[in-house]
């Protein structure tokens, strides 16, 4: 059996750790509802929101590619932010959403 033990110190930043994870916790669960409430609008926004939860690529990628910065895709995501429609064309191209209307 081996004799493995933690530092005191180690355990001290893992216990300020936890208890920082404890404090995020409620405003990240909030914020994942938010997010998940906003994708599920039968919308246009909504049907963007859902192509990006399901694309391969990261946040941050996206982000990137569609000329904004992350915070604003993430408000976007939240529902709690618009975008201009130029900057929609450029998300859904870098999630390789494309839109047809039928009907018109």
């Amino acid at each position: 059996m081996s004799d493995f033990r933690i530092s005191p110190e180690l355990m001290l930043r893992m216990q300020q750790d936890r208890e920082a994870i404890a404090r995020e916790l409620p405003e990240l669960q909030a914020r994942d509802a938010r997010m998940c409430q906003a994708a599920a609008e039968d919308t246009l926004s909504g049907h963007l929101r859902r192509a990006v939860h399901s694309s391969a690529k990261p946040i941050r990628d996206i982000a990137k590619e569609s000329g904004i910065n992350t915070d604003a895709l993430c408000d976007f995501l939240e529902g709690t932010q618009t975008l201009p429609s130029n900057v929609l064309d450029r998300l859904m191209q870098a999630v390789g959403v494309a839109v047809s209307f039928h009907g018109l």
